[in-house]
């Protein structure tokens, strides 16, 4: 199972099969893939926008497009603040370096979390335990290039593509269950700026998301991680899908 990308972003496990195709790894695309996380991997903060499309499938009408964004802001190794709007519902989500807040901006409640002290840990427990998903955590993992090349059999270069007016790295990574597509800034920074995740055996559904609003060490107030609950707001229990 791929530790990350769908891990976190879709919440599906992938069964690895045997594959018969000869392994192709392109080394400029791994050097690329290295440098943007040896870049993310030595920032002291960042805050970013992510606006996601995801095909659900609907029993009437089949594959339907879902929409939502991220509003993401990180402070390392230990603070997390998110904001989610769209198809998926509002939610806000604080983490402070003990424990997470989840909160409903539609009910008006919200459920404490015990969480472990530094938040790749935390990524890792909450979705594990509570199934909560994290936007684009994958990019934030250190093991991210030895991840890929352990669950993937083609990571290729595509060449430099012009992306939202911006020039690209393209970036393509397969296995026999799914595809991913990705686009790195072309400059000394090579931030994600977009992916698309292709299921080969769900009728093709994908995954895809897009970044923008980058912002690399800002100055990010302590607070911002502080859930302070709204008036009236009721505090709900949040059941683990698994046993710590």
């Amino acid at each position: 199972m791929m530790k990350k990308i769908v891990l976190f972003l879709t919440g599906l496990t992938i069964c690895m099969s045997a594959w018969t195709q000869e392994p192709r790894v392109d080394t400029v695309a791994v050097m690329i893939i290295d440098r943007m996380a040896t870049v993310i991997g030595e920032l002291n903060s960042c805050s970013f926008t992510l606006n996601t499309t995801m095909d659900v499938n609907d029993p009437d009408f089949g594959l339907i497009k879902r929409t939502w964004t991220d509003e993401v802001y990180l402070v390392g190794p230990d603070k997390m603040h998110l904001q989610t709007h769209g198809d998926k519902g509002n939610r806000g989500f604080w983490y402070n370096g003990w424990q997470a807040v989840t909160y409903s901006f539609d009910e008006n409640n919200f459920a404490t979390i015990e969480a472990p002290d530094n938040l790749i840990a935390m990524i890792d427990t909450i979705n594990h335990h509570y199934g909560i998903e994290f936007p684009a955590a994958d990019f934030f993992y250190p093991t991210f290039t030895d991840d890929l090349l352990a669950n993937f059999d083609t990571i290729v270069f595509l060449g430099k593509k012009k992306l939202n007016g911006r020039e690209c790295f393209h970036i393509l990574v397969s296995n026999q269950a799914i595809s991913v597509q990705m686009w790195f800034t072309g400059d000394a920074f090579t931030l994600p700026q977009q992916f698309v995740i292709r299921y080969k055996n769900e009728e093709n559904r994908q995954y895809e998301a897009t970044f923008s609003n980058w912002q690399l060490n800002p100055e990010i107030p302590a607070a911002v991680f502080e859930f302070t609950p709204p008036p009236a707001a009721r505090e709900v229990s949040i059941l683990p899908r698994y046993k710590r």
